[in-house]
């Protein structure tokens, strides 16, 4: 098993790998939609204020309007919803197998079948060395090096989900500003700023504040499972944790929620990720320092 060779090793196995590939392109699927979902919103909102404007183009505008949401509802969003429960069941296969956590078929359903997974990890073009050492693995003795894992995958979720749902949240207050200045600049009255410019966006404001109630929902139940991970570890004085039955329920439950949590959202963008992930990763790698002081391995006879 992996976790036998050691977390820091098992987690660079060429199956650990090929998991990782295949997570990587399922959520790459599911997040496209999502974008396009965001951008098309803009341009329907913005195409919605010219027909407003330019009462000619209405008849186009309403039909692109149309055609977009019956290609959206009938074919992308049930796309997009298949992989993200692909990706989110590849990730619990993932932790599963390198924690050595046993399986909750009744939570979660089924294994991804593995010439599924061959087919989605064949068609990762990333760069190799990003699934690499995926998780930073404290130098303490087991389980807290999993307990560690578990942490991270609670906390790091929750950082960059905050930061997008304040970006969304953003974007829906600068469309709304920019709607009072243009409405300003015309010399509009009310009615006609609330009909010309935030009616036409009313999708688009509502995409970005339901995404935003969202994101901060996931935000929050990750973070008070967190707490509950870290207090784990965090007790000098209780009784130290070791592998058996009572850690492995533990471990289920957190990881039960994991899943949970990573079938109602989709992971943010790569980009957005890569944006802020240097200095995330300083902020654990502190923690993990703090761990193994506090935590430290048996000496070698």
């Amino acid at each position: 098993m992996a976790k036998k060779a050691g977390l820091a090793v098992g987690q660079n196995s060429e199956r650990i790998l090929d998991l990782h590939r295949a997570v990587v392109v399922a959520h790459r699927h599911a997040q496209r939609v999502h974008t396009a979902t965001l951008l098309m919103s803009m341009a329907v909102a913005a195409l919605g204020v010219l027909a407003r404007i330019a009462p000619s183009t209405a008849p186009a505008v309403v039909l692109a309007g149309a055609v977009w949401t019956a290609v959206y509802a009938v074919a992308l969003a049930p796309w997009a919803a298949r992989y993200q429960r692909t990706s989110a069941t590849l990730q619990e296969m993932l932790d599963t197998e390198l924690f050595e956590l046993p399986w909750n078929r009744v939570g979660v359903g089924e294994r991804t079948p593995e010439d599924q997974v061959s087919d989605l990890k064949n068609r990762y073009r990333g760069d190799e060395s990003r699934l690499r050492d995926y998780y930073l693995v404290a130098a303490v003795p087991a389980p807290y090096d999993v307990l560690f894992c578990l942490e991270q995958n609670l906390a790091w979720g929750s950082k960059v989900r905050q930061r997008y749902a304040q970006l969304l949240l953003g974007v829906a207050v600068l469309w709304a500003v920019a709607g009072l200045v243009v409405g300003f600049a015309a010399g509009l009255r009310i009615p006609e700023l609330v009909s010309n410019w935030f009616v036409p966006s009313l999708g688009l404001l509502l995409l970005c504040l339901d995404t935003y109630r969202a994101q901060l929902s996931n935000t929050r139940e990750r973070t008070r499972v967190r707490d509950i991970v870290a207090a784990a570890s965090a007790d000098p004085a209780g009784a130290p944790l070791a592998a058996g039955p009572d850690w492995e329920k533990f471990a289920r439950q957190v990881q039960d929620v994991l899943f949970q949590m990573r079938r109602q959202q989709p992971r943010t963008s790569v980009w957005f990720f890569r944006r802020f992930h240097d200095r995330d990763q300083r902020d654990f790698e502190y923690r993990m320092r703090l761990l193994e002081e506090r935590v430290k391995l048996p000496a070698p006879d």
